[in-house]
């Protein structure tokens, strides 16, 4: 598998929040390989895990909400500049959504429209690569409020945290730190914020320069992951999308960090499209279902994610020249 890889600058920003908070790490031993695109240096998301891996051999129950709020924007270089250029704290938010890939290989929150509230949710997995789970989850979600607060000066309280730990011994500092009710043994990782917490204004927007930069930073991520790896991203993306109903190209492009263009140029190199790769993730499972002879076929249609049985009939006798009657009765 090749190697994938996080953006230099993502380190720098870790090494200072360690040392803000009494933390020592030499990078040149945990993490001594640089590859370079132009004048950026990306590093391998091997040695970026080690150096996670790393500050969380410190014990403290409040280690992940003390890297929240130690984490400096300022080394961040060019994801600095597209957060701090937002227009408000929800476009930051929004954008930081889709940029993630350029300083974490694992996405550290996903926006939820909730009605009178927005939510950032964790989608960390479970089991973690990493140890200590719940600090990592903590320090994803809680930076983002520190820097919030830090480029609006605004205290951005969270209406409600909830977090699926047990909880440290004293909650009295998360309560502190994110300004409202905090529950632990929560269904759900999430900070839960009134939805006019996303229309404060960031003073530094500069809409002029963003697309320039953004560009920019799509071209960087393109060559953080393979292309050779893209399709198999893709195809474990898209085998959980068809599950929870959420398997819309839009849908795996924001799931993998890229735009919907980046996504397919990645696929073209590779040979390969998302259409030909969902195509047959589904013909697979169709088989699967048909295969078992024990469900109606209208219900199978459902299962494989069509809403019509006669657009699924359709899509199955492109894919293998007989209806899903036709080719049940020779595979049973």
């Amino acid at each position: 598998m090749p190697a994938e890889y996080v953006h230099e600058r993502s380190l720098h920003a870790l090494a200072s929040a360690a040392r803000s908070i009494g933390i020592e790490l030499d990078l040149s031993k945990l993490a001594p390989t640089r590859r370079w695109i132009e004048k950026d240096a990306l590093v391998p998301d091997a040695e970026h895990m080690a150096v996670v891996c790393a500050m969380l051999q410190d014990p403290r129950e409040t280690l992940g909400i003390d890297i929240a709020q130690a984490l400096p924007l300022e080394p961040t270089g060019l994801w600095g500049f597209l957060l701090r250029t937002s227009a408000n704290f929800g476009a930051m938010l929004h954008r930081a959504e889709r940029y993630m890939r350029l300083v974490n290989r694992y996405q550290e929150f996903v926006l939820k429209d909730r009605g009178r509230e927005m939510a950032l949710v964790s989608p960390h997995p479970d089991p973690s690569p990493y140890p200590r789970r719940e600090q990592v989850v903590s320090a994803h979600l809680g930076h983002w409020i520190t820097w919030g607060r830090q480029l609006t000066g605004h205290a951005i309280p969270v209406k409600e945290a909830r977090f699926r730990w047990r909880g440290p011994s004293d909650a009295s500092p998360f309560e502190s730190f994110f300004g409202g009710r905090v529950r632990f043994g929560a269904q759900e990782d999430v900070l839960l914020l009134d939805r006019e917490m996303f229309d404060l204004v960031l003073p530094e927007s500069a809409p002029e320069l963003v697309p320039k930069f953004e560009q920019y930073a799509a071209a960087i991520i393109e060559k953080m992951q393979p292309a050779s790896s893209i399709a198999d991203s893709v195809r474990n993306a898209l085998a959980e999308g068809i599950l929870n109903g959420r398997a819309r190209q839009e849908d795996i492009a924001r799931q993998l960090n890229l735009t919907v263009r980046t996504l397919n140029r990645h696929l073209a190199n590779g040979q390969t499209s998302f259409h030909r790769i969902r195509d047959g993730l589904l013909r697979e499972r169709a088989e699967t279902l048909l295969r078992e002879g024990n469900l109606p076929i209208a219900e199978i249609s459902y299962l494989v994610g069509y809403a019509e049985p006669s657009n699924f009939h359709r899509a199955f006798r492109r894919w293998t020249g007989r209806t899903p009657s036709e080719w049940r009765a020779d595979a049973v």
